[in-house]
């Protein structure tokens, strides 16, 4: 993540906290990343850099001007009066991150080679709920080169559970020994 996209989310988010909307622009940025994920052109126009960013402006303007609460659309227009368009996705991500921080709930993958029995996910959650006192939330991932075992990603924080690393450390213990 940019610091860009940190700073210009912490500042939206610190707002909408202080006018009791957050929820509101949630939703908003909810739809807008909607949009851009559903639209490759959009979302292409918004990064780059030779596209003039009064049209971007007249682009956003004319795509949420009418459909936004207008903290969120004001929001908008600042990305784009100060040349920040591009950073919008990661900024909506850091916004959502913030979100959820606030309500106590950590976010977070969970990676395997196979689906995981949803009991043997629940048993990590709620190791990790107990680690942290935070409820926890994980998006399972499918990665075949895992091979066994697991990977949970917050934050940060890496657990690296899986047969993969276990074998790659087992092979270096083998090599320098």
């Amino acid at each position: 993540m940019s610091r860009i996209a940190i700073r210009y989310s912490k500042a939206l988010f610190d707002l909408a906290l202080e006018k009791e909307l957050i929820e509101t622009v949630q939703t908003d940025l909810q739809m807008i990343k909607e949009v851009c994920l559903g639209n490759a052109d959009f979302q292409n126009a918004l990064v780059n850099p030779l596209i003039d960013e009064n049209v971007k402006a007249k682009l956003l303007t004319e795509l949420f001007e009418d459909n936004l609460n207008p903290l969120t659309f004001k929001f908008l227009q600042l990305l784009s009066k100060k040349k920040r368009s591009g950073f919008l996705l990661e900024m909506i991500d850091q916004f959502l991150m913030r979100v959820l921080d606030h309500q106590g709930i950590l976010s977070g993958l969970i990676i395997s080679a196979k689906s995981l029995d949803p009991d043997q996910v629940e048993e990590v959650k709620n190791k990790i709920t107990v680690m942290t006192g935070k409820t926890v939330l994980l998006v399972e991932q499918i990665d075949d080169s895992v091979v066994g075992g697991f990977i949970v990603k917050i934050k940060d924080t890496v657990i690296d559970l899986s047969i993969r690393t276990q074998l790659e450390k087992l092979h270096t213990q083998l090599v320098s020994g």
